[in-house]
């Protein structure tokens, strides 16, 4: 898949649009141009700016460290696939390659605020790229366009009804409200299509007997796409997983996802939480 053009063929929405085009413009400098790296961070970040990545120190100099430590990388890049607007919120999800101390490419959600045309906040999580799922699919591909956008809010609350109904409450019976068998593509690693594989992949850490352990802490929407970042503490670790949803005449037919995994909490590099 080709990476995005920096600059938009259209202005649909100036200022959320402007949005889009600094997110993509800084990341291309950040990941790509070394003489620009600080320039970008003072020119669209400003104070307080408030860092949720546990892997990532708070403020405007934990990020200039960031990006520093990723300059240290010999060949840094960064590939964007889907592009999110709601209101203040941005939502890229992208590729990582290239960085230090990863010995494989990072499947990456990054989401800004922004306040008076400066971003002030950020919540992000990453996963290595693993190989297709059974049904063929990776991580990233599948549609990108966002459409219907006039169905913004009915889209939230479709996914929003899915992830109370079948992931916090555990009502299996009631996936068919949601999602048509044989009409959902699944993105996840080492999971495939269908209905029966989600059901068995969130019956195998979530149980009906104990208490909920995947509980949606945030959704952002824009047309078609619907994200859900949920607070996930399974059998393996606590992790911060980002579910993006694309919906499709009223019907949830496609999923992408990261698992982040949160470190202990005496590892945080900021206090303020995954959420």
């Amino acid at each position: 898949m080709q990476k995005e053009q920096i600059l938009p063929d259209t202005m649909r929405r100036f200022t959320q649009e402007d949005q889009v085009v600094v997110l993509k413009l800084g990341g291309d400098i950040i990941f790509g141009r070394l003489e620009m790296r600080n320039q970008v961070i003072g020119e669209f970040f400003t104070e307080p700016f408030v860092q949720h990545d546990p892997n990532i120190a708070d403020g405007v100099a934990g990020l200039r460290q960031y990006v520093a430590d990723i300059a240290a990388s010999p060949r840094p890049k960064i590939e964007i696939y889907r592009t999110l607007e709601d209101g203040d919120l941005v939502l890229l999800h992208s590729k990582y390659e290239g960085l230090n101390g990863q010995p494989a490419p990072l499947v990456s959600f990054d989401l800004f605020r922004f306040k008076d045309g400066k971003i002030v906040e950020h919540w992000g999580g990453q996963e290595a790229e693993t190989p297709p799922n059974p049904s063929g699919h990776t991580q990233v591909d599948g549609p990108t366009a966002v459409a219907d956008r006039d169905k913004t809010e009915a889209n939230r609350e479709l996914v929003r009804a899915f992830k109370e109904t079948i992931t916090v409450q555990l009502k299996f019976d009631q996936v068919e409200r949601f999602i048509q068998d044989g009409h959902y593509t699944q993105h996840a690693s080492k999971v495939g299509d269908g209905i029966g594989r989600m059901k068995s992949r969130v019956a195998g850490v979530a149980k009906p007997s104990g208490p909920p352990v995947l509980n949606p802490r945030r959704y952002v929407a824009d047309g078609n796409f619907v994200l859900a970042l949920v607070e996930a503490n399974a059998e393996g670790g606590p992790t911060a997983n980002y579910d993006l949803f694309r919906v499709e005449n009223g019907w949830i037919v496609e999923h992408w996802d990261v698992l982040s995994r949160i470190p202990p909490r005496e590892q945080w590099k900021n206090p303020n939480g995954p959420y």
